[in-house]
């Protein structure tokens, strides 16, 4: 069994059923005593702001806000660097309990033995 799960969730309020798909597993593999990373990327930044994970709806799920409070409550929540600048954001745009980290840090997350990569 994997010991820890990194997620890369690279879909934004756009499309808000990868969203929900990542938050769902991402939570459920915690109250299963799976450790969880959550990677913002691409359009996924989009979701480190404050607000925006409240405004997003998703029929058949619960809120997304509680989701995103059981992953952020465990952490850790990363924002991929450059994808925060290529939307203008920086670390001042970053809602609390999302850490700003490059490439490097995306790296050996997922070298760590015993990690398991989920992309949505």
């Amino acid at each position: 069994m994997a010991s820890k799960f990194v997620v890369r969730l690279t879909s934004g309020s756009g499309d808000p059923e990868p969203v929900g798909q990542a938050l769902t597993i991402a939570a459920t593999a915690l109250v299963s005593g799976v450790g969880v990373e959550l990677w913002l990327m691409g359009d996924g930044v989009e979701l480190a702001r404050p607000g925006a994970i409240e405004e997003l709806k998703l029929a058949h799920a619960p809120p997304l806000i509680q989701l995103w409070d059981t992953v952020r409550e465990a952490g850790p929540i990363y924002a991929c660097t450059q994808c925060l600048m290529r939307r203008g954001m920086d670390v001042e745009d970053l809602r609390e309990g999302v850490t700003q980290a490059g490439a490097p840090a995306f790296v050996a997350s997922l070298a760590e033995d015993g990690a398991t990569c989920l992309d949505f």
